[in-house]
C-alpha cells in the first residue's frame, strides 16, 4: 500500500503548497507603489503571451486497479458500504477514468445522493472512453429528477441510438418522460418499439391503442390490432383488425383476412359473418360455403346464413335443411336464432304448415321481446286461430294507439324519430289486424253451416276492417298492398265502383311484381266478369285475366287464373272455348273448389252435355249442399 499512502502524502504537501500561494498581502499605507521600468513591461508581456500549460492531473493506475478489484470483491460479499468506498478510491486514483467516474454516480444515485450524482455524471461525461447507452441513460434520468427536459430527451435519444433501441428499460422510462412532456407523437414512436418486447402487455397496449385514437390514426389501429395477433397469437386481437378495417370500408382486406381462418373458434365465426355484408349475394353465399364446408369454420351461425340466404332466393328445401339444422344449437345466441326462427315461420306458412309456423312463430316471440308479436298474430290469423289472433292484435293496437315517449327524452331529433317509428308499428298493426278480420270474415263466408249470427259476425269484420284501412290511409296513402286489400274488402261488401277505382289506381301504379300484378288482375277480372253488369265490363274483365295468365304461364295461379278465363268466355257465350279452357285445368288440384265445380257444371249445361253436367253437379253438392246452383239444378227451392 505504499504508493497508496505515497499519493496521500503529497496531496497534503500540494494543498499546503496552495494554501500559501493564497495568503492575502500586508497593506504598505506608508510605503510609495514602486514604478515600472521598461524593462519590467517587457517581461510582463512576453508572460502574457506566453502559453500557460494545464497542470497535469496525477493518475495511480495499479492503486485504481487495487480499489476496483476491492469494491467488486465487497460487492460480492454483500458489503455495499464498502464496495462503495473503494469505488470513490478507486476513481479518486484514477480521475481520467470515464467507467469509474459514471461508476461512482450510479452508486451515489443508489444511496439516494441524486445532486452530487449528477455533479459526478456530469464531470465523467467530458472524459474520454467508452460511450455507453448505460451512460446516457444515467444522466437522462438524473435530469428528469432536476426537471431539465431538454437535457433528458438529449440524453435519452443518445442512449436509445448507442442501443440501437434494443434497451427495454430504457425504452421504458424514455416514454415515462414522454408522457410527462405530453409528445404522444414520439410517444406513439416509442410504444411501437417497446411492445413487442413486452408481449403487447395489456397496459401499454391500451395506452397506444388510446393515443392513436386520440390522434385519429385509423390505419395504425388496424395495424396494432394485427402486429398484435401475430405476436400472441389472440384472436380477439385478429377480431379488432377486421372490425376496423370494416370500420374504415377497406372490405377485400378484411375479406382476405378472414379467407385464411380455419377453426370454428367464436372469433371466427363472428368475422366470418361480419364480412359477409360487404360482398354481393351470390359471392357471400359461395363464401360462406366455402367457410363452413370446406375450411372448418363450422358453426350453427354460418349455417344460419347459408339458409337465409337460400330463403331469400326461393332455395326452400335446402333452406328449410339448413335452418332447422342450425336452429337447435343457437340456444344461447337469440339474435341468430330468431333470424332462424323467422325463415322457418315463412317456410312453413307458405307450405301451409301452420302448426310448425306457429311453433317457429312462438319461439320467436319468445326471444325477442315481443318485437315479433305481429307476426305471432298473423301466423294465427293463417291458421284460422282467430281466438289467439285478436287478444294480441288488441293489445298492440292499443299500445302503439297510445304511445307517448320516456319523459326524460328531450333531443328533438331523437324525439321525432322515436315518434315515426311509433307511427310505422302503429300502422303494421292496423294492416294486420284488417288483413286478420278480412280472412276471419272469408272463414265464416265458406262455413256452409254458418247461421244469420256468424254471418252478420262476417259482415262486421268487414265492415272494422274498412274502418281500420281507412284510417290507415288517412296516415299513408302509399302502401300499394293496403290498397289491395281495401279494394278485395269492398268488392266483397258489394261497393264494386269504390273498390273497381282502387282496382285502376294499382293497375296504374304499376308497382307489384309480376307475380302480384298477376293476381290482382285476376281478382279484378274475375270481379267484373261475376258481377256481370254489362258486356262491356265482363269483356274488360276476360282481357285483364287474360293479362294474367300471360304473366303467370306456368305458376301457382295458373289453374286458378284458366278457371276464369272459361268464366269469361262462359258470360260471353263462348261456350265451347269456355270448356277447351276448363280441360286444361288439373282438375285433381281443383277437386275441392266449389267453385271450379260450378263453373264445369254451367258449362257443360250451356253446351248440353246433361250427364257430364250431373255428375259435376253431383260433386258440388258434396262440396256445397245448399249451393243456389245445386238446389236450382235438382229443382229443390232455397
Amino acid at each position: 500500500m505504499r504508493h497508496v499512502f505515497l499519493s496521500w502524502v503529497l496531496s497534503l504537501g500540494m494543498a499546503a503548497l496552495c494554501a500559501c500561494s493564497s495568503a492575502p498581502a500586508k497593506k504598505q499605507n506608508d510605503v510609495a507603489a514602486p514604478t515600472l521600468t521598461s524593462a519590467d513591461s517587457a517581461l510582463i508581456k512576453k508572460a502574457v503571451e506566453a502559453k500557460v500549460e494545464k497542470p497535469k492531473v496525477e493518475v495511480d493506475l495499479e492503486a485504481a486497479h487495487e480499489f476496483f478489484f476491492l469494491a467488486k470483491n465487497m460487492e460480492m460479499r454483500g458489503d455495499q458500504r464498502e464496495a462503495d468506498f473503494f469505488w470513490k478510491q478507486a476513481y479518486k486514483a484514477d480521475p481520467t477514468s470515464r467507467y469509474l467516474g459514471f461508476g461512482v454516480a450510479e452508486r451515489l444515485v443508489a444511496a439516494g445522493e441524486d445532486s452530487l450524482a449528477l455533479v459526478e455524471a456530469k464531470k465523467a461525461s467530458q472524459l474520454k472512453g467508452k460511450r455507453t447507452a448505460a451512460q446516457y441513460a444515467l444522466l437522462a434520468r438524473l435530469y428528469v429528477k432536476t426537471g431539465e427536459a431538454d437535457s433528458c430527451r438529449k440524453y435519452f435519444v443518445m442512449g436509445l441510438d448507442s442501443s440501437h433501441y434494443q434497451d427495454m428499460a430504457l425504452l421504458y422510462d424514455y416514454s415515462l418522460f414522454l408522457e410527462a412532456v405530453r409528445d404522444e407523437k414520439e410517444l406513439v414512436r416509442i410504444y411501437d418499439l417497446l411492445l413487442p418486447k413486452v408481449n403487447y402487455i395489456s397496459t401499454l397496449f391500451q395506452r397506444q391503442l388510446s393515443l392513436l385514437l386520440d390522434l385519429g390514426r385509423d390505419s395504425a389501429v388496424v395495424e396494432l390490432f394485427g402486429k398484435a395477433h401475430e405476436a400472441t397469437g389472440d384472436k380477439q386481437m385478429l377480431l379488432q383488425k377486421v372490425r376496423g378495417l370494416m370500420a374504415m370500408k377497406r372490405f377485400k382486406e378484411a375479406v382476405a383476412v378472414v379467407d385464411t381462418l380455419t377453426s370454428a373458434k367464436p372469433e371466427d365465426e363472428e368475422m366470418t359473418i361480419m364480412v359477409l355484408p360487404s360482398m354481393t349475394g351470390d359471392s357471400a353465399y359461395a363464401f360462406a360455403r366455402k367457410k363452413y364446408y370446406d375450411d372448418g369454420v363450422k358453426t350453427p351461425v354460418v349455417l344460419c346464413f347459408i339458409g337465409q340466404y337460400e330463403y331469400d332466393v326461393g332455395m326452400m328445401d335446402s333452406a328449410k335443411v339448413h335452418l332447422l339444422a342450425s336452429v337447435d344449437k343457437l340456444q344461447g345466441q337469440p339474435k341468430y336464432a330468431n333470424r332462424a326462427f323467422l325463415g322457418l315461420v315463412n317456410i312453413f306458412a307458405s307450405e301451409q304448415n301452420y302448426a310448425e309456423a306457429i311453433k317457429y312463430a312462438e319461439k320467436s316471440d319468445s326471444v325477442s321481446n315481443g318485437d315479433t308479436r305481429m307476426l305471432l298474430a298473423s301466423v294465427y290469423a293463417l291458421a284460422d286461430k282467430f281466438d289467439k289472433a285478436f287478444p294480441l292484435l288488441d293489445s298492440l293496437k292499443k299500445f302503439w294507439e297510445n304511445w307517448k315517449p320516456l319523459p326524460g327524452v328531450v333531443d328533438s331529433t331523437n324525439l321525432v324519430q322515436m315518434k315515426n317509428e311509433a307511427q310505422i308499428k302503429y300502422l303494421q298493426v292496423l294492416d294486420i289486424y284488417s288483413r286478420a278480420l278480412i280472412g276471419e270474415a272469408l272463414y265464416l263466408e265458406k262455413d256452409l253451416k254458418a247461421d244469420s249470427a256468424k254471418k252478420a259476425r262476417a259482415l262486421d269484420n268487414r265492415t272494422r276492417a274498412e274502418s281500420m284501412l281507412e284510417t290507415f290511409f288517412a296516415k299513408d296513402s302509399s302502401y300499394s298492398r293496403v290498397r289491395l286489400s281495401m279494394a278485395m274488402n269492398l268488392e266483397r261488401l258489394k261497393r264494386y265502383d269504390e273498390s273497381f277505382r282502387q282496382f285502376e289506381f294499382l293497375l296504374k301504379l304499376n308497382e307489384f311484381s309480376p307475380r302480384e300484378r298477376a293476381s290482382t288482375l285476376n281478382y279484378y277480372g274475375y270481379s267484373l266478369i261475376e258481377i256481370n253488369r254489362t258486356p262491356a265490363e265482363v269483356e274488360k274483365g276476360y282481357k285483364l285475366v287474360l293479362e294474367a295468365l300471360a304473366l303467370e304461364k306456368d305458376g301457382d295461379g295458373k289453374d286458378a287464373y284458366l278457371d276464369s278465363k272459361a268464366w269469361g268466355l262462359y258470360r260471353l257465350g263462348r261456350y265451347d272455348e269456355a270448356y277447351q279452357a276448363m280441360q286444361l285445368i288439373d282438375s285433381k288440384k281443383m277437386s275441392r273448389d266449389d267453385v271450379f265445380w260450378e263453373h264445369m257444371a254451367s258449362i257443360q249445361e250451356a253446351l248440353g252435355l246433361k250427364k257430364d253436367a250431373r255428375k259435376s253437379y253431383k260433386n258440388l253438392r258434396k262440396l256445397n249442399p245448399k249451393h243456389p246452383a245445386v238446389l236450382k239444378f235438382f229443382g229443390k227451392k232455397k
